[in-house]
């Protein structure tokens, strides 16, 4: 049993500087949750769970999203992409009938390899071999729809559960890991939080707390947690920081006003995050 955590939800480039912006401003407020006893992430949410994980401060970060410091990954989500990944999601009100929808749809991926996904995600990672501190990576079968959190201890190299956590379908195919074809762990959950049930304190950022159709709500699985006898608590975009996100996550032009709302709303979200972490 882990004392805490910190799960980190995913949702593209604007999602992950929100996510910095709230870090930011819990800390600026005196709330450091990046010293979890867990750091947890889904897509984007895991390569800042490995960033703070080898000693990034949120404020550095902050600073790279607002001012255009950092390179982010040149991912384009086109619009046939788009309705390929809502046909397959808003097909059936089965949650894991949607997973498998989705997994078909990831192993249908043509024209791109699991070496152009490392090379897509490599210069992304601060390190390349796991840190000491505790990490997992959500990612999902695409062939039997099972769920996981990578980690040191899975035995899986770090680049390859890193890309197998962000392997969005139909843009990434999914990774081999031992028999699986592992996809982006948001296909199942935007944060999976759920999957953080082993740790008394949890703090969930959902930057999208809810998935097309069946997916399922971080809000219910923050109550699961809760009625397991955690102490859980669940930040989410307001509504002048989901204008800020815009409707496309990609858009890079975006990451300065996101980070700014988050920053805004960490301040804002700091007593409650407190009583959680230390109360």
């Amino acid at each position: 049993m882990f004392d805490t955590a910190l799960v980190l939800g995913g949702g593209g480039l604007t999602a992950y500087a929100w996510e910095v912006g709230v870090l930011t401003g819990l800390a600026n407020a005196g709330v450091d949750v990046g010293d979890a006893g867990v750091l947890a992430g889904t897509s984007a949410g895991s390569l800042l769970a490995l960033e703070l994980a080898t000693g990034a401060a949120p404020a550095d970060l902050y600073e790279e999203q607002v001012n255009g410091k950092r390179v982010m990954p040149d991912v384009h989500f086109t619009l046939g992409m788009t309705v390929k990944y809502l046909w397959a999601a808003l097909g059936s009100r089965d949650p894991d009938t949607v997973v498998r929808r989705l997994g078909r749809l990831a192993l249908s991926v043509r024209g791109m390899s699991e070496t152009d996904v490392f090379d897509a995600l490599g210069p992304q990672l601060p390190v390349r071999e796991w840190p000491e501190r505790t990490l997992r990576f959500f990612a999902t079968d695409a062939y039997t729809g099972r769920s996981e959190g990578f980690g040191a201890e899975s035995g899986v190299d770090l680049l390859r559960a890193m890309a197998a956590s962000c392997a969005l379908p139909p843009v990434f195919p999914p990774i081999p890991v031992g028999e699986g074809r592992w996809m982006d762990g948001g296909v199942r959950s935007t944060t999976n939080a759920d999957l953080v049930d082993d740790c008394r304190r949890v703090v969930v950022l959902a930057p999208i707390p809810k998935g097309p159709g069946a997916s399922p709500s971080t809000v219910d699985q923050v109550a699961a947690l809760r009625a397991g006898g955690a102490r859980a608590t669940l930040l989410t975009p307001d509504r002048e920081a989901r204008r800020a996100f815009g409707r496309n996550a990609l858009d890079a032009s975006r990451i300065p006003g996101a980070a700014r709302e988050g920053l805004r709303q960490g301040a804002e979200y700091a007593d409650q995050v407190w009583a959680v972490w230390h109360g």
